[in-house]
């Protein structure tokens, strides 16, 4: 079976956790173009969510998983996604998370990509307690590619652990890791974006990089870029961009009557819409952005 292979971003950990919970296997024919995307609606219901996606040569599979709960919800929540993409194959995968503010969110996805495969995800952080996620993409095959949208917004009480590696194998591989989010309250995140160019990955490109926002004083944000590199013939960049409001934006703001809990809530709302806009499916994106009106109404964000 080609998924036991499959690394993941959180580690053997979570293969050992699921080992007994069946996978739900969602896959795409050979040279098939999915139009719509498959939803798939999660709860935290006690159970160990395991899925394998499977794209077949040249095909197109459009995935979309949204992770959601009642505000009262206290159950765990748990989902691994293992990817297999074909030669020539495309992958869309959508995550938003919008779990409940005392669930602590455990999620895992793992890639393995042939010849000229590419992955796209575009991973949402907007509720849960405690969140420890990962993303490991091995691009096996020449040309292969793997792109990370990731969002989040961290509140009050919230404690954000996200790992996100790109292991480039195959000559003339492409990664992009990018993630643009906001802390505030007393909110902890921890950002590890790692690019391995593993010895004859020849002509291949890794590109990470981070823009955050802090909006309390009492927030710790640790971004840890690593790129690990044992072929000559790549180029890898990485940067981040960590600061507070511009002091003349806010001022500027508050000469035309807004007050400042207003524009913190206008420029949080700002860097979330920045990455819900690269969601494709429509219903999608209207799900997340009635969650985050909900959300703002309640006065949580």
């Amino acid at each position: 079976n080609i998924f036991r292979e499959i690394e993941t971003g959180m580690g053997p950990d979570m293969d050992q956790l699921g080992e007994n919970s069946a996978a739900a296997v969602i896959a795409s024919g050979k040279g098939n173009m999915t139009a719509a995307p498959v939803i798939v609606n999660l709860t935290p219901d006690g159970s160990f969510h395991r899925y394998f996606l499977h794209a077949e040569k040249d095909s197109t599979l459009r995935v979309a998983f949204l992770s959601n709960s009642e505000k009262e919800e206290t159950r765990p929540f748990a989902l691994q996604v293992k990817i297999y993409a074909e030669e020539g194959s495309h992958v869309e995968l959508t995550m938003p998370q919008m779990l409940g503010t005392e669930v602590l969110d455990l999620t895992d996805i793992g890639g393995l990509l042939e010849k000229g495969a590419s992955v796209e995800l575009v991973k949402m952080e907007l509720g849960a307690e405690k969140v420890y996620t990962g993303a490991l993409m091995t691009l096996k095959g020449d040309g292969s590619s793997f792109t990370a949208h990731i969002g989040y917004q961290g509140f009050t009480g919230q404690h954000l652990d996200m790992n996100y590696v790109a292991r480039h194998l195959g000559r003339k591989t492409e990664s992009l890791m990018e993630s643009n989010g906001v802390l505030n309250g007393n909110a902890f995140k921890l950002f590890r974006g790692s690019i391995d160019f593993v010895k004859g990955c020849a002509g291949s490109v890794g590109n990470e990089k981070e823009d955050v926002l802090l909006l309390g004083d009492d927030v710790v944000n640790q971004t840890i870029p690593l790129i690990l590199c044992a072929e000559e013939d790549v180029e890898g960049n990485h940067g981040a961009t960590i600061g507070k409001l511009d002091d003349d934006m806010v001022f500027y703001l508050e000469s035309r009557g807004m007050e400042l809990p207003k524009i913190y809530k206008m420029m949080a709302k700002a860097r979330i819409d920045a990455v819900l806009r690269l969601v494709p499916d429509e219903k999608t994106k209207a799900d997340v952005a009635s969650y985050l009106e909900s959300e703002a109404t309640n006065g949580r964000i």
